[in-house]
């Protein structure tokens, strides 16, 4: 029996005695752009492959061009702030909110203040609240808006 200090030192075992694993090399990265080598697998980036024509009358596969879909994203402008949803809203925002009133001016001016980031949300939700009014600001100058 072999001695527990020539196998192991602190703890960790021994590995003179064992096979390593051998393992393929890596093949190098291919381009973006296509195979370096010349190559043709018939295969693209994306596996979508069309055919097509050469100039010697040949066929060819062409990698298939993917069609980008554009959704518009919406602006906050005047006729987005004079919609529905903008200010004509603000009439019926505060229907259901009770103000408090005397002595409990700091509670009804957070109310406020939260109502009025939510209407902002709800109209545009990728500007943050003072941002938000900050274009207000700029856009209540115009006359549509008046």
């Amino acid at each position: 029996m072999s001695d527990p200090v020539e196998d192991y030192v602190f703890g960790v075992p021994d590995d003179e005695h064992s096979d390593d694993e051998t393992f393929p090399p890596l093949p190098p990265p291919q381009s973006p752009g296509g195979r370096e080598d010349g190559e043709d697998d018939g295969q693209v980036a994306n596996g979508n492959l069309e055919l097509g024509e050469d100039d010697a009358g040949t066929r060819v596969e062409l990698p298939t061009v993917k069609k980008v879909v554009k959704r518009p994203q919406p602006k906050l402008d005047a006729q987005r702030l004079t919609s529905d949803k903008g200010l004509p809203a603000l009439r019926h925002l505060f229907d259901s909110v009770k103000f408090r009133g005397k002595g409990h001016e700091l509670e009804d001016l957070k109310t406020l203040i939260h109502n009025m980031e939510h209407w902002a949300h709800r109209l545009y939700p990728k500007l943050h609240f003072e941002d938000f009014i900050d274009r207000l600001e700029t856009l209540g100058s115009k006359k549509e808006v008046q």
